[in-house]
């Protein structure tokens, strides 16, 4: 079971679509065409962002990113004479807060499960989920009066005495247990989205967690995985999620990500920030001098240092893991820079956090995943990949 967020009477057809994320370094947009089983990307564009007009998740400047997505989603549509105007959003970083709640109950009867019955325990499912999201909102924030809504809901796992199954309607059975994973965005991180995909002619067909359909992707191109963690180093932060049996138990986000490893090389440099872009690609692909790599090396140290820090607190943050999986798969932009997929793969900081084994990190990239094609005669960046991932849920929302 999977609900989101959507809005199905506002399309026609199910077999083209847009995704579409929007972060504090551009907004990124991909058109897809369905072929049967198959999600076929057809065009990609991207609009960089005034600075500041995105920060955290949040949108601070709608004018630009209006402009952004309009132009983003013109160039993902390319030539094409019939322009695609249903998309979806997927949210990530900051913004989002994933938790999984677990429930058990006693029946008095062993006869089959009612409709009422599941209807009144996911109720109660939700309630729960809402005051936990809640209270780590007001841990963060300090804000009680931030109203939430929920993005994703997937269920973790339903046992019947014990034994999984598929659903519990009509199922006989006393002892009931059910997990369930829900992704909260505050209500005004929603209205905004609205706006913005109202105000660049798109109509809105759903917005998800990105996480959920990144950890989506990871399972249906690596099915035995089912214990890991996933790592994405984004735009503007971090976000750790820690799966079990295939199922999302807790997502923790640290506000540091690519931008800030680029600011670093800007502020210390004195570049501009695509400068500052540029000399770092030169620097990932062995095209500068020793000297001047020596120089980027020392500009990226400290913010590294601190990063590396901040994920060793973000993990100790996790509540009810005991031990994490060793097997831990890494996306996002930040990826690109050399030196922090280095930092990351050393044993050090690793030694503080109850993995089962030692750490193995795997890039996650188009590659690893058939079911999601480059129909386009460009390659596409790691960065793409939580973008393309957002193409599952158009499949959940049209199959449910």
């Amino acid at each position: 079971m999977i609900s989101l967020p959507s809005f199905k009477k506002t399309y026609e057809d199910t077999n083209r679509f847009l995704t579409l994320n929007i972060n504090a370094r551009d907004v990124k947009c991909l058109s897809f065409y369905l072929d049967e089983d198959i999600f076929k990307i057809t065009g990609f564009g991207n609009q960089y962002l005034p600075e500041g007009s995105v920060r955290n998740g949040m949108i601070l400047d709608q004018n630009a990113v209006v402009e952004a997505v309009k132009r983003s989603a013109e160039i993902a549509n390319g030539d094409s004479v019939e322009k695609i105007n249903k998309v979806i959003v997927g949210v990530d970083g900051g913004i989002t807060t994933g938790i999984t709640t677990t429930l058990r109950m006693k029946r008095p009867t062993s006869e089959p499960i009612t409709h009422e019955e599941v209807k009144t325990l996911y109720e109660k499912v939700s309630e729960i989920a809402f005051t936990q999201a809640k209270n780590r909102i007001i841990e963060s924030t300090g804000d009680p009066g931030l109203g939430l809504q929920t993005i994703t809901t997937s269920d973790i796992y339903i046992k019947i005495d014990g034994q999984k199954v598929a659903i519990l309607e009509g199922q006989r059975g006393q002892n009931v247990e059910i997990a369930v994973f829900n992704s909260f965005v505050p209500d005004f991180h929603i209205k905004s989205l609205q706006e913005c995909i109202k105000k660049s002619g798109l109509k809105l067909v759903a917005i998800g967690s990105q996480m959920y359909s990144l950890v989506e992707w990871i399972k249906s191109s690596q099915e035995e995985s089912l214990d890991f963690v996933f790592i994405n180093i984004s735009e503007d932060s971090t976000d750790v999620g820690a799966i079990f049996g295939g199922g999302i138990t807790s997502t923790r986000t640290l506000n540091i990500g690519y931008n800030h490893f680029i600011e670093s090389i800007s502020n210390r440099m004195g570049l501009p920030r695509k400068s500052a872009e540029s000399v770092v690609k030169l620097y990932n692909a062995g095209k500068l001098s020793e000297t001047e790599a020596s120089v980027i090396k020392t500009c990226l140290k400290e913010i590294i240092e601190i990063w590396i820090d901040g994920l060793k607190i973000l993990f100790e943050d996790f509540t009810g893991v005991k031990t994490f999986s060793s097997k831990i798969y890494v996306s996002g932009c930040g990826i690109d820079i050399k030196d922090v997929m280095e930092a990351l793969q050393q044993a050090d900081w690793t030694k503080t956090v109850p993995f089962k084994d030692s750490p193995v990190f795997n890039k996650v990239s188009f590659m690893d995943n058939g079911k999601i094609v480059n129909s386009t005669d460009q390659e596409l960046t790691t960065d793409w990949v939580y973008l393309a991932s957002t193409s599952i849920i158009y499949k959940e929302i049209i199959g449910g």
